[in-house]
């Protein structure tokens, strides 16, 4: 039995059911909206796991709001069923077009590219990455005109209902041809592995399949291992600029691949412009062949991503041209930092001239009222307290007064004027935190520059910069912890003076930095490097917890295959799930050394079984 409602909506049909859940149709009776309701099986609702999982990804998945995102209009519980409601989306998948034979032109492809990558900034702006970007992912709705644009769906379904790592079938989550090499590793994915699938689907799109085909065990070991063609060995007329883009998007190694969407954007943007010079080579076209006759056009997915058809009738779309800007490799942080200093250095002037005028406006009355001693003695040479009360402000609210922060200068004014204060020790920590972060995000801009190839500057002799440096490098370019971690706890234990050098300037520490310096510093990231470590060792528990599950729910098959009393067709299909089981342990825990107990179990069980 199915439910009839979800909430306020009512269930018109159901338009496919599968291993990971299933997907109805369903109307809104309040304002008459067509939606597409996607709920898990019981199986995987009534794990705790994924309930939790479920839970932490609302907030996430709700805040997506892009014309090329399918948005999620609703979530909840039905019977004890877990669901989404995202818009119903008629039109048809890349993968249905796909499979007609359809083939796209490098422009086509370029341009719905733009699109996609679009989307995906905006996802990843919001710290959401969608983990299974494929083909049956990409929906092309009919336009008013005959035009039509790209939506993407089922952003974050893979990490939400995929916290088993099982499918159906009990295979890898995910489909193995359009799988980032960490994800068919089973190791953390980020924004670089939507990059990654991006190329896949371009080079898809250019060739009409993924670069890798065949069994799931082959398919995965060529997406962690094996170098794919060259497109322009597949599809003669791609332009090299967009070859080379495919080839940079399918490195295997996240950190060689381009950085964020915004890096790609650009590249595609190149590519695009070239498309309006009047060569005959860059020839505008923006026609889309005619569908094949009989080809659906009412197309969804399903939460494993799987495409679900109705039987609405054909459409024909044409697709817009867009055209690029400039290339540029300016990340967003160095693009904002440089606006803010133009911005303060024009603002700067004006700001110093008005406060001129107005504090000489102000003595000349004040002299003529109260006596210039006493107001020049009090505006122009303030006391201890107001200097103290004006720092503070600064301090705090640093928004609020950021053409004075830091307020360096007036700390070193306090120290310099009142240095028997009892609140000048605290003055010259603070004037020192402040050096300090100016100098963490000094050192940052230096690994941004690292990551695009630009030449960093260094201080010979400066060892500790040095170091801090390689351990920046370590942890951020090579995402290697364990080596970061021994950068820094060499730097921390380095022989010396372990209190700052006495400076009347604290906040010069950016420009002249002490040992001690260099030693806080290497605390702070040591925490982060550690923090990333626990996390890390967190998540190898939970594989260990999961292979162990696996072998249990394979003990249990067993004894119902014992079972004299099960019927024979049913004893063959628990035989089969548990030989299913048994060789997803052995393939997806082998290179997991933690795990090594439980593959080994499996593998014996295997044998026995054999």
């Amino acid at each position: 039995m199915h439910p009839s409602t979800f909430g306020p909506y009512r269930v018109v049909r159901l338009i496919g059911q599968g291993g990971m859940g299933t997907v109805y149709e369903a109307t809104d009776p309040a304002t008459g909206r067509t939606v597409a309701i996607k709920t898990l099986p019981l199986h995987l609702a009534n794990d705790d796991t994924i309930r939790r999982r479920f839970q932490s990804e609302i907030d996430a998945l709700k805040r997506l709001r892009h014309p090329c995102i399918v948005p999620m209009l609703a979530w909840g519980e039905e019977e004890g069923l877990p669901f989404f409601v995202m818009d119903y989306v008629p039109g048809l998948t890349l993968e249905a077009l796909l499979r007609s034979g359809k083939r796209f032109t490098w422009r086509d492809t370029v341009s719905i590219a733009q699109e996609i990558v679009r989307a995906l900034k905006s996802a990843h702006d919001l710290g959401v990455v969608h983990r299974d970007l494929k083909p049956a992912n990409l929906i092309f709705p009919p336009a008013a005109g005959g035009g039509f644009h790209v939506k993407l769906t089922d952003f974050g379904i893979a990490k939400l209902f995929g916290e088993t790592g099982l499918t159906r079938s009990g295979s890898v989550l995910g489909t193995p041809e359009y799988m980032a090499p960490e994800q068919a590793a089973s190791q953390h994915v980020d924004r670089r592995g939507d990059l990654y699938n991006l190329g896949l689907v371009m080079f898809a799109m250019l060739a009409g399949k993924p670069p890798f085909q065949g069994a799931v065990a082959e398919v995965l070991e060529s997406q962690r291992s094996r170098e794919p063609p060259r497109i322009t060995t597949l599809v003669h007329d791609v332009p090299k600029p967009l070859a080379d883009l495919i080839e940079r998007l399918l490195e295997k190694t996240p950190g060689r691949r381009p950085n964020n969407a915004t890096i790609v954007a650009r590249m595609l943007a190149d590519v695009a412009s070239a498309a309006s010079k009047p060569s005959e080579q860059f020839a505008p076209s923006t026609a889309m062949p005619e569908v094949p006759d009989g080809l659906p056009t009412t197309i969804v997915t399903d939460v494993a991503g799987h495409t679900v058809q109705s039987d609405s009738r054909t459409a024909k779309a044409t697709q817009s041209s867009s055209k690029g800007g400039p290339s540029t490799f300016t990340t967003r942080e160095e693009d904002a930092l440089a606006a803010r200093i133009e911005r303060e250095r024009k603002s700067r002037p004006n700001w110093l001239m008005s406060w001129l005028t107005t504090a000489m406006a102000a003595a000349i009355i004040s002299s003529v009222l109260a006596g210039g001693c006493f107001i020049g003695k009090h505006v122009f040479f303030p006391g201890a307290d107001s200097v103290h009360a004006r720092i503070m402000q600064i301090v705090e609210k640093p928004d609020v007064h950021r053409l004075e922060y830091p307020p360096c200068e007036k700390i070193e004014s306090f120290l310099g004027r009142f240095p028997d204060d009892p609140r000048a020790d605290g003055l010259r920590q603070i004037g020192r935190e402040i050096g300090l972060d100016r100098l963490q995000k000094q050192m940052r801009r230096s690994i941004l520059k690292v990551k695009l190839g630009l030449p960093v500057k260094r201080n010979a002799g400066d060892k500790l910069r040095d170091s801090y440096l390689e351990g920046l490098r370590l942890w951020l370019v090579q995402k290697d912890q364990d080596a970061a971690a021994k950068e820094f706890r060499g730097i921390i234990a380095t022989p010396g003076n372990n209190g700052p050098t006495e400076n009347p300037s604290p906040c010069d520490v950016t420009d002249n930095p002490d040992p001690a310096a260099w030693r806080e510093l290497a605390r702070r990231q040591l925490k982060l490097v550690d923090n990333e470590l626990a996390e890390a060792r967190g998540e190898a528990l939970a594989n260990t917890k999961k292979a162990e599950a696996m072998l249990r729910q394979a003990a249990e098959l067993r004894k119902q295959v014992d079972d004299p009393t099960t019927h024979a067709t049913e004893r063959v299909i628990a035989m089969v799930q548990r030989h299913a089981l048994l060789e997803q342990v052995e393939d997806t825990f082998a290179d997991d050394p933690e795990c090594a107990e439980q593959v080994k179990e499996a593998r014996r069980l295997l044998d026995a079984d054999r």
